[in-house]
């Protein structure tokens, strides 16, 4: 991805604090998030043709559905824009992510306990942990406007399913050594947030 400014986050909170959200803008943010929602979902939906044990298997098979409503929801609540530079803008920033995370890995193969499930598991915990779209927000935002709403539902089943995350990562059997695994879980939140920053920097650099 291209050399964003450190700031970016910083110049999105004052973006956002400054005016409502445009159409332009929900539809940025909604088609980022739907093409991160509909990746995860296709890749567990692998964990339906395959033996597994239960409570990890209760956990995905609840995430992929979530995944599934959450983004059906937020493009139902999405004041879509008719600008078609920007459809072409949002296609290159979740290519660029698609890219760096190596997602044709995952979508490939069943799932074992090796390092590309762990790669993947780290992918899926930086997408809860590092997407926060609604942090960005000033409080008075209307939680009761529909796109809000959506946002911030987002933003609550992710901090439910964190602490999951967090455990399995933590107690999967795999022949890696701590270092390794911390590696896997800083690079991939690495490839999160810089897709997150460009999806940042086009929303204000529109303005």
């Amino acid at each position: 991805m291209n050399q964003l400014p450190d700031n970016i986050r910083e110049h999105a909170r004052q973006y956002f604090a400054s005016r409502p959200l445009s159409s332009d803008d929900k539809t940025r943010i909604c088609l980022f998030l739907q093409s991160v929602k509909s990746t995860n979902a296709a890749i567990l939906s692998k964990i339906e043709f395959q033996p597994f044990e239960w409570m990890p298997y209760k956990y995905l098979h609840t995430q992929y559905y979530k995944d599934i409503e959450q983004s059906t929801l937020l493009a139902k609540a999405t004041e879509w824009s008719f600008n078609p530079m920007l459809y072409m803008e949002a296609t290159q920033i979740n290519l660029s992510l698609w890219q760096a995370a190596d997602i044709n890995k995952f979508l490939t193969g069943a799932f074992e306990p090796n390092r590309t499930l762990y790669e993947y598991l780290a992918l899926s915990h930086a997408f809860m942990s590092e997407l926060r779209i609604l942090s960005l927000l000033p409080p008075d935002f209307d939680l009761a406007e529909r796109f809000i709403h959506c946002l911030h539902e987002i933003d609550l089943e992710n901090g439910r399913q964190i602490q999951t995350q967090v455990r399995m990562l933590k107690d999967m059997k795999i022949d890696l050594s701590e270092e390794e695994k911390q590696q896997i879980v800083d690079d991939m939140r690495v490839v999160v947030s810089q897709a997150f920053d460009a999806l940042l920097y086009s929303i204000v650099q529109s303005d």
